[in-house]
């Protein structure tokens, strides 16, 4: 071989070697991964089609769910850990109807036991803290609309809303419509994201989660149209600072 001719070995690649080794060991390590993600999306497909749950009848797993859920949001476990559950055992919808029931019983049985602990305890409790002070003097005017709101665009955590509307005089009727309505529009999108695990992007779950959207943003919307922001609308009017 001629001095300065071309190594026919290929010499003058080597450089290029270990980066193209670690392309190709990233793409096998991308690929492992993605495979092991599938293999438990398809465990999990498997447990949900043809687990021992499903030969329960419908009402009874419906109602075991129901009463866990409700027991789970009194012990101060969010909703948003039931719902996307509740989407794949029941569906986009139906997980929606169920998930709503469980939360919203919680949250009854939060308001009732913190009513029998006593207002005057939870109430001393409450105006220690301004928020919660705040939180008092709406929902004992018209609580309807501020518990919506509290349970939409969450200002303050669930289970403290659910307690510290013990301490003031909001009528359960509406403490119940309003945590339905509050909590409807992220709930759909939970409980979409679950379902979407065993029926893929079914019409069901299109539909929720564009609902869900939609209705969280006008919620947004109106919210800031009233006061600007989310907090104000549980914020006291201008004439409470006479009271």
């Amino acid at each position: 071989m001629r001095a300065g001719s071309p190594d026919p070995s290929g010499v003058a690649a080597h450089p290029a070697r270990p980066a193209f080794r670690r392309i190709h060991t990233m793409g096998t390590r991308g690929g492992r991964r993605l495979d092991t993600v599938r293999g438990l999306l398809d465990a999990l497909r498997d447990f949900l089609d043809h687990g021992a749950w499903t030969q329960w009848p419908l009402p009874a797993s419906v109602a075991v769910f129901v009463l866990v859920c409700a027991v789970g949001v009194t012990a101060l476990v969010p909703k948003s850990l039931f719902a996307p559950v509740a989407g794949a055992l029941f569906g986009a919808i139906g997980g929606t109807v169920v998930t709503l029931v469980g939360a919203t019983l919680g949250a009854l049985i939060s308001l009732y036991l913190g009513r029998r602990l006593g207002r005057e305890r939870i109430g001393g409790w409450l105006h220690k803290r301004e928020a919660l002070a705040v939180l008092d003097r709406r929902l004992s005017r018209n609580g309807l609309v501020p518990i919506t709101v509290l349970r939409m665009i969450p200002v303050l955590p669930s289970s403290v809303v659910s307690y510290g509307a013990a301490a003031t005089r909001i009528s359960t009727s509406h403490f119940t419509i309003g945590t339905a309505l509050g909590m409807l529009p992220m709930t759909l999108v939970q409980c979409a994201a679950g379902a979407s695990v065993r029926h893929g992007l079914s019409t069901p779950v299109v539909v929720s989660v564009f609902v869900g959207c939609v209705s969280l943003a006008l919620g947004m919307v109106a919210v800031r149209r009233r006061g600007g922001e989310p907090s104000a609308a549980v914020a006291p009017p201008a004439s409470d600072g006479a009271e």
